[in-house]
């Protein structure tokens, strides 16, 4: 039984979406996204030492890891770390599509032009200011880059781009040029981080 419960914390803390930083320094999930198209995610879950042993969980969390890139994939557990009654499991994709598979949750990152070519309706957008941009102002924006996340109900996440972020969804609380908090929602929801 002790060990299906190690199964589950590090399945559940792989599933949930976000990752970067300074591992034990992260207090919500991030995904950051890099300007190479590669994407970290840093999971942040308590972690009670008790029940559960951080180097067991990291061996759990590279054997899933090696399954995955035994296909066509391509991730790397890079850390997993605990302290402070949490863990941090921080993981390196080196695509969205990576991502997208391994989570089972949407990431788009591309432009606004490529979004929307991709079949992507962008609405609800403010700038951060918190003024809202209508669809000819959006179209000024065609150039310039877009991260698009999907969250579960409930789930928190920060989305740390490369540039600064000129506008994004009105769920979206921007802290600093690059940093972007989704805020916990009732349903599953795509957000939208514009940047430069």
């Amino acid at each position: 039984m002790r060990k299906w419960k190690k199964i589950l914390i590090i399945t559940a803390a792989l599933c949930i979406l976000t990752g970067c930083g300074g591992a034990a320094s992260e207090s919500v999930n991030t995904v950051s996204i890099q300007n190479d198209g590669k994407i970290e995610h840093t999971i942040v879950e308590q972690f009670d030492r008790n029940y559960y042993d951080a180097d067991e969980l990291s061996e759990m969390a590279k054997e899933r890891v090696d399954r995955y890139n035994a296909g066509t994939g391509s991730i790397t557990c890079e850390s997993v770390e605990s302290g402070s009654g949490k863990i941090v499991v921080k993981m390196i994709y080196q695509s969205e599509a990576d991502y997208t598979k391994f989570n089972n949750r949407e990431l788009f990152y591309g432009t606004v032009g490529q979004a929307s070519q991709s079949g992507y309706t962008l609405s609800g957008i403010v700038s951060v200011d918190g003024e809202a941009i209508d669809d000819a102002g959006l179209e000024t924006f065609a150039d310039n880059h877009i991260v698009i996340v999907q969250t579960k109900n409930g789930e928190e996440l920060n989305v740390r781009v490369y540039d600064k972020i000129l506008c994004g969804s009105e769920n979206l609380t921007f802290s600093g040029k690059r940093d972007a908090l989704i805020t916990a929602a009732d349903a599953e929801t795509l957000s939208y981080i514009i940047f430069q």
